[in-house]
Order: C-alpha cells, then structure tokens, then sequence
C-alpha cells in the first residue's frame, strides 16, 4: 500500500523549500531620504565636435528618416536618453580638412598686430554643430557649452593651433607679435555673436580643453596661473557684451589635473575663481571619485571608452571599459562620491569602428551601445534642476543613488554588480501609501525596458529583484 506523508511532514518540507528560496536569493535593503539634499544637477550630454555633427546629418550617406532617429535618441526625452547639454568645439583650423573645425578668423590681421581689426567670417554651419544644435533646441536641450580646444596658431607661442603652445600674453610667455589674450578673448564672444544672431543661445563659455597635454591635433597649454590670467581679460570682455554667459574652466585630462589647477585660479588679490560659473574636468588621467576644492559647482566634461572596437550589446562581459556596467557605475559615482553636476561623454553619435561613440553610425545603420542605455537610465529620468538626495544600500555589492526632480518625481537607480539577483526593500522617507513607481531595466538581454508597475506600502516602501549584472532605475510618482 503506498503511503502518504503526513500533513505535519508536507509542511515541514514546504517550510523547508521556502527558507531554502529565500536564502537562494540575497536581499539588500535601501534607504532613501529626500529631505537630506545635496547638489543640483543641471544634465547630461555630450559632443559632436571635429565633423561628427557632419555624420549625424547624412555627411556619409545617413539617411534622412535615421538622422532624424539619432536625433531623437540623443535628445529627445520620450524616444531617447532626453540629453540636455551639447558641447560645441570652437574651431581653431584655416581649413575643413579631415575632421578639422573652421575657424571663424581663419587668418590673422595684414599686419599681425593683435590691435588690428579682426576679419571674422561665419558660415552658419561652423562644421554641422549649428543646425545639429538647432535640432537639439527643439528637442529641450538646457545648455550649449562652446569649447574651444586651441585659439588659432598666429595667437600662440608655436603660431600652431597643434602641439600645446600657450596663448600669448600669458605669464612666462614671449611672442613677437605681442600679447593676443585680449584678441582671443573677442574671438570667443564673436563666436557666441554668430550663434545669437542666428538664432541660437550659447549659455557656456570654456577657453581651454586639456592644458596638460601637448595633442597633435588642436590644443592649447596653461596651468593655472595662466589661465587665470586669460579669464580676468574673458571675463571683462563678457560683461561688456552684454552676453548672459556662464564661464568654465579648465576641462583638465583627469580630475587630479583639474584639482591641480585650482590654486592658480584662487590666487592673488583679484582671485580669477570668481569669475567662473562651473569648473570642468575629464576623466581620463584620473576618474571623478573626490569633490573637487571649490564651492563651485563641477561637471565631467569629456569621458570614452578610446581602447577597443565597437561593442553595442554588451552591458556586462568582463567589466571591459566599454561596457553599459562600467559606465553605469562611473556616472554614479561621479555624481555620489565627486557631488559632480553633469556627465558628458566624449560623442553622441558617429561613424567609428571603436567605442569612442555612444551611438554607432556606420553604413547608415543606427547602433545604440549599452553605454548609451546606461546614460538614458539616468538622463531620462533625472532632469535639469533635479538634486541628488540621500541614499544608501545595506551591501556595497548593490550601490544606489536617488534624486528629486523639480515636478516631484523621485528617481532611484541600483546596480548590482553581482553574479546573482538581489530582492532589494526599498524605503522612502515621506513617501506616501499607494504611490506608482515604475521600474525600467537594463542589462545584456534589455534597454530601458518597463517592468510591472510597482506600489508603495505604508511607510514609503516598496519591493523589487534586481538581476545580475543590471541596472534599475525605479520612478517614483509625484
């Protein structure tokens, strides 16, 4: 006669196979406090400097139907990752060769006098970054930073606008011809000139791209000391055209090399600190993981992956350095531990075979990376004016960050860099019972994909999984 166990046994072993689930899946709790506030955010974004604008609108026979696309996934909020800063390269070049960006004075006065009228000229295209930028405007871009990486070669020691030099004029400098920094300074605000005439605001004004780094491409040399002696002369020169402009400096090579600049811009009896608005670093000698000394606020300014070939649909591999994980993590990381403002990658949109893009552009054929997704899951859902609030994990294997957007939306975002699925417990200080929080996801299989809609407790709180190797960011309701 068969036997059937007893219904003591049956539950003994279903309480079993229950704790044994449990245990088989990890929890983390996270904690999220909005009252506690920090820094404002002012965006996300990128470039499309030295003829990359050219690429997105068709230069290489991108069709009209997927420039429009790229466009939209640049910024476009609803579509795409809703980018809200473009940063413009003011050209240095007497010509378009190559990747090259014009200049607006691409030869120097008949004279070479620094005090001679300039002679500008403005082709309304300025190497497809004007109607790129138009196009951005339309899609509720916030901010327009021209950059410039090198004032033109006869304003330099080298009379190149290659190899490093320095502006002359500066101190420890000697040039023949004289001291330009007052002409360099009106060919900055010529620049912003063209684009307001034609339409389009510039709302940031930067003079300097990687002093320390002598480049065969255009580059310009400073520490801090000299180029706090530019920004005295920018500064008074702005204020007398009339121009609403927020001034930048010194989009250093690495964070360390920003913060190594920061005494020369604090020192003397007319500190030049003062008459900046945002100080701007890049990533690539040392990440953002430190705030930098300064009240000021701080934005990454320029970020890739330069290493390996194109990579679109890997999130996470190996933790390679063009993986959607690895740039998931940097951003926040940059705006937790660094308390940055901004995030740019180098460029949106390109025809390369590397990483250098987050959006592929070869063939006319349109190729979201997994870099690109992890910028949309925090761009499209932390907007301009947003602050980033207080936010903490229980494990450091599953890292979070929170912030409180103007409209009162709350978006959160947790990594698990785990080999296994996290249950996380949510708890929101204040927030309400019955409040919607939507999930979107990515990894190696989804991009910002909407899970099921999720609904507050008592107390503000909520639960979800979090897979391996993933990102959510879950969005919280007004």
């Amino acid at each position: 006669m068969k036997q059937i166990p007893s219904p003591r046994l049956l539950l003994l072993c279903l309480g079993a196979l229950t704790n044994w689930a449990l245990a088989a899946t990890p929890s983390v709790s996270v904690s999220v406090n909005p009252s506690i506030q920090f820094q404002e955010v002012d965006g996300f974004g990128c470039s499309e400097a030295f003829q990359r604008a050219e690429d997105v609108l068709g230069k290489d026979g991108l069709p009209p139907v997927n420039q429009t696309l790229v466009l939209n996934l640049l910024f476009d909020q609803t579509v795409g990752a809703g980018f809200t800063i473009l940063r413009n390269g003011i050209g240095s070049s007497n010509n378009s060769a190559s990747n090259l960006m014009n200049s607006i004075e691409p030869f120097p006065p008949s004279d070479s006098s620094p005090s001679s009228p300039p002679h500008y000229v403005w082709d309304g295209y300025d190497s497809g970054q004007f109607p790129l930028a138009e196009q951005a405007y339309q899609r509720d871009l916030q901010s327009l930073y021209a950059n410039a990486w090198s004032a033109p070669g006869y304003m330099k020691t080298n009379h190149d606008e290659n190899y490093g030099g320095y502006i002359c004029g500066v101190a420890n400098t000697s040039c023949s011809t004289g001291d330009w920094m007052q002409a360099y300074a009106n060919y900055l605000i010529q620049y912003v000139r063209f684009y307001h005439e034609a339409g389009v605001k510039v709302t940031h004004l930067g003079f300097l791209n990687e002093p320390q780094y002598a480049a065969d491409y255009a580059s310009m040399l400073s520490s801090g000391a000299q180029a706090a002696d530019f920004i005295r002369v920018l500064a008074k020169t702005v204020k007398e055209s009339g121009f609403e402009l927020q001034l930048t400096c010194c989009d250093g090579i690495g964070w360390d090399d920003q913060e190594a600049m920061l005494p020369g811009l604090h020192a003397g009896p007319d500190p030049a600190i003062q008459y900046l608005s945002v100080l701007t670093g890049h990533g690539y000698d040392s990440p953002p993981s430190y705030p930098l000394s300064t009240a000021h606020k701080t934005w990454l300014t320029e970020w890739a992956d330069l290493t390996g070939d194109y990579t679109p649909y890997t999130f996470y591999q190996d933790g390679g350095q063009g993986e959607g994980l690895t740039w998931a993590s940097r951003i926040q990381v940059a705006f937790t531990q660094a308390n940055t403002s901004a995030f740019l990658y180098w460029i949106g949109a390109e025809n390369s075979t590397t990483n250098s893009p987050l959006i592929n552009l070869l063939d006319g054929v349109v190729v979201p990376s997994k870099r690109f997704y992890a910028f949309a899951q925090f761009s499209r859902f932390v907007r301009p004016g947003a602050r980033r609030v207080e936010a903490a994990s229980s494990n450091p294997v599953v890292t979070v960050s929170a912030f409180r957007n103007q409209d009162g939306t709350l978006a959160t975002q947790v990594i698990n860099n785990a080999t296994s699925s996290y249950e996380i417990d949510v708890k929101v200080d204040g927030l309400e019972t019955g409040v919607s929080v939507q999930p979107y996801l990515t990894n190696n299989e989804y991009d910002l994909e909407p899970l099921a809609e999720i609904r507050t407790t008592e107390n503000g709180t909520f639960k979800g999984r979090v897979p391996a190797r993933s990102m959510i960011s879950f969005v919280a309701s007004r």
